[in-house]
């Protein structure tokens, strides 16, 4: 099952309980409006009271998302940032990190719907915008103190956007019901604005060349009175501007490599057989991955862009996989057990040893360029005694030459270092422990795999601190600067 619908179950299902609370409430007080309205002769409004029914027990399953499916002490703080959430959702572009922000905007559609037709004072525009912007307010701040969660600006932003929708699509709909078509148009501003940008956005990104990356700057660090002491060489030349490209797994593929992969082990495949009801042979699908198990003999992780996988063989007995002395194994016997599983080596790849005493091999690659064609990355092995091969984590990924694209040059990427322009990731932490200097010790053109499954190329720096010592053993850090100009 796609995590996407596991996760919008386990929403309603936690929702569930509140919200028959919240229902019951609403009973209980349409009872006795009932009987008021009874003794004094008038007509009891039952589209109010159905409204009003609907909203207490929206709210109710409301509270319950906010506050019952989290953790305590899970991402708590306070996010100040406006439209981080956005950027982060553009730069990674999968399903499961655009819903931060678009569950956050249909969580509060409710609302702005329910309130108007609950109650006329709501049909007033800020009435509506003072009540879903106070709801927002109150439950991050509750997040915040009760530590159920982080208080964030976005989510603030995304639920009063969202409160505002219901209030004009439900408005829409009532002056279309009235024939009040004039006025009709001005509520559909906002919704036809909406769906615009949310369309311009994902065309903009399905129309562009290449994809994003996840871990691209997206606001600049306080670089402020910071000292920065360049350590090596920096030209001023462009570097190699080729951008690479390796088919991305699909679901299809995925699978279908999963029954060659685990087939060459014996084990009896049914994956992508829905029809099959079966208790040990278990996937699941996520945004960028997919888990092959039978939870008992075996585990194989496939991240679709890269076609990267991790492969355990639970077969092994335990004692011998959690033990802290692993197995020695020359390079060729490693070459010959890979090649049971169908593992070819790149003629780029060099063998070397981790740590031989916990049995850690690796062959690696870094950035070898020939005949237009990129090997990068590492196949790091575990070994146990006796010389079994019981884990594979296989990063090692072969390119072609897509095409070129103007690069900037070391020295440019510099600049933007010292201006704080670095992956956003490294951005929080930077600020928090302000470095008096930073030394830069190292520039090296790097390639990450981009949203599209394109190999783009960036500026690696390593980086040191007088942090080192105490937060990194003395080894430094490192961050990067995307390569591509514009």
């Amino acid at each position: 099952m796609h995590d996407f619908i596991r996760y919008i179950f386990y929403l309603f299902q936690n929702a569930i309980p509140l919200a028959l609370i919240g229902l019951a409430i609403g009973v209980a007080i349409l009872v006795i409006l009932n009987r008021k309205y009874r003794r004094e002769g008038e007509r009891f409004p039952k589209g109010q009271a159905m409204a009003l029914l609907l909203l207490l027990c929206y709210l109710g399953g409301l509270a319950a998302i906010t506050f019952m499916n989290r953790e305590d002490g899970v991402q708590t703080g306070v996010q100040l940032r406006p439209f981080l959430a956005f950027w982060e959702a553009w730069n990674s572009f999968t399903l499961q990190i655009w819903l931060n922000p678009l569950l956050n905007i249909a969580m509060y559609l409710p609302l702005g719907v329910l309130l108007p037709l609950a109650e006329k004072p709501f049909r007033r525009w800020y009435w509506t915008l003072t009540a879903g912007a106070g709801t927002s307010l109150v439950i991050e701040m509750l997040q915040y103190i009760l530590g159920r969660g982080q208080a964030d600006v976005d989510d603030l932003i995304c639920n009063i956007l969202g409160g505002m929708l219901g209030y004009c699509l439900c408005m829409l709909f009532l002056s279309l019901a009235g024939k009040r078509r004039k006025i009709a148009g001005a509520y559909a501003i906002l919704p036809v604005l909406s769906a615009a940008v949310l369309v311009g956005v994902f065309l903009t990104y399905h129309f562009q060349p290449y994809g994003n990356l996840a871990d691209a700057p997206i606001y600049a660090a306080n670089t402020k009175g910071i000292e920065w002491v360049s350590e090596c060489s920096l030209s001023d030349e462009p570097g190699p501007s080729g951008v690479y490209w390796t088919e991305p797994f699909t679901i299809e593929s995925s699978d279908a490599f999963a029954v060659e992969f685990l087939g060459r082990q014996g084990v009896e495949n049914i994956f992508g057989t829905p029809d099959v009801d079966d208790d040990y042979h278990d996937v699941d699908y996520y945004d960028n991955t997919a888990l092959y198990t039978d939870h008992h003999t075996y585990s194989l992780w496939v991240t679709y862009k890269d076609r990267s996988y991790e492969y355990t063989d639970y077969s092994v007995d335990s004692e011998l996989r959690y033990s802290d002395k692993g197995g020695a194994i020359t390079e060729d016997e490693l070459r010959t057990a890979l090649e049971k599983l169908g593992i070819e080596i790149p003629a780029a790849a060099e063998f070397i040893t981790v740590d031989e005493e916990k049995g850690r091999y690796a062959f690696r690659a870094e950035c070898v360029v020939e005949n237009d064609v990129l090997t990068d990355g590492e196949l790091t092995c575990w070994v146990a005694e006796g010389g079994i091969l019981y884990k594979i984590d296989n990063t090692l990924s072969v390119s072609t030459l897509h095409g070129n694209a103007a690069v900037i040059s070391p020295q440019e990427a510099y600049e933007r270092l010292c201006a704080g322009q670095f992956s956003w990731r490294d951005v929080p932490m930077f600020n928090y422990l302000s470095p008096q200097q930073v030394r830069v010790i190292d520039c090296k053109l790097e390639y990450i795999t981009d949203s599209k499954g394109f190999r783009q190329p960036v500026y690696s720096f390593t980086l040191s601190d007088e942090n080192d010592i105490e937060l990194r053993d003395g080894t430094g850090w490192t961050t990067f600067v995307p390569a591509l100009a514009g």
